[in-house]
């Protein structure tokens, strides 16, 4: 009975999530759409991000059947419906990107009518509005997608014990990162492209604004922030978010084997996911600002209304199921350590700071003094922001391992207890992602607002207001990617656990760990290695590509002087066009090298050695990650501060201390927005290749140690 309650509720919580967010896009696209400029430039944008969109799911649908087919063939029995697993997890990742890309592109529009209007609240109402949309829709379509699959499974192969079936739905959760990492490294490479370029020969060479319609690249911008901060952040979480609850799932199947208990701990974690969507449905309505709310606070409130909600109702469900409460404390735990990991990337991101500590603001001044001192100062405070954003995760693994070998409940009070629990914190952390992708989903749809307004001659007050709700919308950005970077780190660390047990429960071979084992230790350093090479493809692939479009600008201020007069248009579609084919050119070496590089691993030193390296990587990418995230919204904020009516623009060396910020924040943007996130997912994809293809690694390491 409890089994088809934990199911029954995630399944039910999933299609409110989507009902939701469908009454949401239809009360959105009733809204006024603007001038006929505003339309014309929206329209621009929307056409070039479907364009990219297209091209990118064609690649991508190509590798998902090639990819099917081998595994189809190489797993034996399980190779079909691992491979449908694995098809329809692909499909789903890419449907969820492709509903927020649909939204957020029209919503921008919108967003700027309403600011031209009604001012800064019907702005903000229309933008939030617009990116619950996307947030409530990933979260719902993980949970029907994942609750769907298990029951289509245990009707098929009712035969198979719980161990099994999960290991067919890894497939689901292996399609989705696939998906979110072609998203994530591609979306990032092209914005990046358009937005160094736009800033190289627009802001610096010509002096002209970062959205004027005069930069060919402003276009190929603006699409820039829809493919890689919706479509691609959005496969990013809900890939953290599948991985998540299916590792959780992993490690409680084993429990379920091992322990007689009423209730089925591998289910679990569908439940606590459930709770979670109900929360972020619940908490979307608590953004409601007033006359003299700024945009940050409302969303804060939201934040803590949907935390609150969560935590009642995770200890009331399970306190009426009589399910020991330490599995909420873990979960509780991990949502905790999420939101720790926000505000730490607040205080080093934003001009808010904390007890006077204000890194942001040492960051500026910085700016007056060099481009180097500021580059030193936001690289300094990347690293430092690591530190207490690591200490957060320790602290959520520490506590919830104890909570789960502390436990009197049957199967926790044991090792794979403890580590159960540790994958639940990381259930919880995600659990209210919905509410967290709409915060993230507001913030490129009030920057395109910006260039919207812009470049369609709106008011002065018009572009205040869009500029406040784009400086929220930064800071949201930053909180949201130290949120998945925690969750991804979490996650994988329940992957890698899940990993160690798979290759008891399937291959009866009990792996030890141990780091003076130079075979393990040759495994770490490897690992190790995988985030860094990963980085470096990604912004050497922005580099390349940047250089392709700044000739092109070049050559086009160059061959019609027109452009810069205004008397005439751009070709904003060449712009466009370099960066999609570079996106989709650069980002398949770092793709495939994550995933040969894992099997290679335990092919030629083994499986122990995999271990070892599964954990290098997660320790140098999610330092990477934090650092490369943190610094570059650091260096993207200082920029925003020196160009806001708070600075002052008197000063007589304005220009040039503008222009270190302007070249603080170029540095920044491949470092945020490019590599920093996109190693989240490289860190799941990794995990995944070695727990789904643990059977055939092993075969190849018999095979290849057979050779000597």
């Amino acid at each position: 009975m409890s089994d088809v309650l934990f199911v029954s509720v995630a399944l039910l919580a999933g299609l409110l999530s989507v009902l939701v967010s469908l009454l949401s896009y239809r009360a959105v696209m009733k809204a006024d759409e603007g001038n006929e400029n505003m339309r014309e430039v929206s329209r621009l944008i929307q056409d070039g991000a479907v364009s990219y969109i297209r091209i990118q799911y064609r690649i991508l649908g190509a590798f998902t059947a090639v990819f099917a087919l081998i595994i189809s063939l190489a797993f034996g029995e399980l190779g079909p419906p691992i491979a449908i697993s694995y098809i329809i997890g692909s499909t789903a990742s890419m449907s969820a990107g492709y509903v927020g890309l649909a939204v957020a592109t029209r919503a921008n529009r919108r967003t700027a009518a309403a600011a031209a209007d009604g001012g800064l609240n019907p702005a903000f109402n229309i933008a939030f509005r617009a990116g619950s949309v996307m947030g409530l829709m990933i979260a719902g379509i993980a949970l029907v997608g994942l609750t769907a699959l298990y029951w289509l499974w245990d009707f098929v192969f009712p035969a198979y014990d719980a161990p099994v079936l999960w290991e067919i739905l890894t497939g689901f959760s292996f399609g989705a990162s696939t998906v979110a990492l072609f998203a994530k490294a591609g979306g990032g490479i092209f914005t990046k492209t358009a937005d160094m370029s736009a800033d190289i020969v627009g802001k610096i060479e010509q002096q002209i604004p970062e959205d004027d319609p005069r930069n060919p690249a402003a276009i190929a911008d603006a699409v820039g922030d829809n493919v890689g901060d919706v479509a691609g952040t959005g496969a990013d979480i809900f890939d953290s978010n599948v991985a998540a609850i299916l590792a959780a799932a992993l490690l409680g199947a084993t429990l379920d084997v091992m322990f007689t208990i009423p209730f089925a701990y591998s289910l679990l974690p569908l439940l606590i996911a459930g709770l979670g969507n109900i929360a972020s449905v619940i908490g979307i309505f608590f953004v409601r600002p007033d006359c003299c709310d700024d945009p940050g606070t409302a969303l804060d409130r939201g934040t803590y209304a949907t935390t609150g909600i969560f935590m009642v109702l995770i200890l009331t469900t399970l306190w009426v199921l009589q399910i020991d409460l330490m599995i909420a404390f873990s979960a509780i735990a991990g949502l905790v350590a999420g939101v720790f990991i926000g505000i730490t990337s607040n205080v080093f991101t934003s001009q808010r700071g904390l007890f006077g500590f204000k890194p942001l603001m040492d960051m500026v001044d910085d700016s007056e003094k060099s481009a180097a001192n500021l580059i030193l100062s936001g690289y300094s405070y990347g690293l430092l922001s690591a530190v207490p954003s690591v200490l957060g995760v320790v602290a959520a693994l520490v506590a919830s391992f104890i909570f789960g070998i502390t436990a009197t409940s049957p199967g926790l009070g044991v090792w794979q207890g403890g580590i159960y629990a540790v994958a639940i914190s990381a259930v919880g952390l995600l659990a209210t992602n919905g509410f967290t992708m709409s915060s993230d989903s507001y913030g490129p749809i009030v920057d395109n607002a910006r260039g919207v307004i812009e470049q369609a001659d709106a008011s002065e007050e018009a572009i205040i207001a869009c500029d406040r709700l784009d400086a929220a919308g930064n800071t949201v950005k930053a909180i949201t990617k130290g949120f998945a970077i925690g969750s991804a780190a979490i996650s994988v660390l329940a992957l890698f656990a899940a990993f160690i047990e798979s290759v008891d429960a399937l291959l009866a071979f009990e792996i030890s760990v141990n780091l003076a084992d130079p075979f393990i230790l040759a495994g770490a350093f490897i690992g190790a290695l995988v985030p860094v090479t990963f980085s470096a493809f990604l912004i050497l692939g922005v580099d390349r590509n940047a250089g392709r479009m700044i000739e092109d600008i070049r050559r086009q201020f160059d061959e019609d002087p027109g452009i810069l007069a205004g008397t005439s248009k751009p070709d904003y579609d060449r712009c466009i066009s370099i960066a999609t084919s570079g996106a989709i050119r650069e980002l398949m070496p770092s793709t495939l090298m994550a995933i040969g590089v894992t099997i290679l691993t335990g092919m030629i030193l083994g499986l122990e050695a995999l271990a070892g390296y599964l954990g290098g990587a997660v320790i140098m990418g999610f330092i990477m990650a934090l650092l490369m995230s943190n610094a570059g919204g650091a260096w993207d904020n200082t920029k925003k501060y020196i160009e806001s009516p708070d600075y002052n623009h008197d000063d007589p060396r304005y220009e040039q201390i503008h222009d270190n910020a302007v070249l603080g924040d170029m540095v920044g943007d491949p470092f945020k927005d490019t590599a920093g996130p996109s190693i989240n997912t490289l860190l799941v994809v990794i995990s995944l290749t070695a727990t789904l293809f643990l059977p055939i690694i092993a075969r190849l390491n018999v095979w290849f140690i057979s050779l000597f």
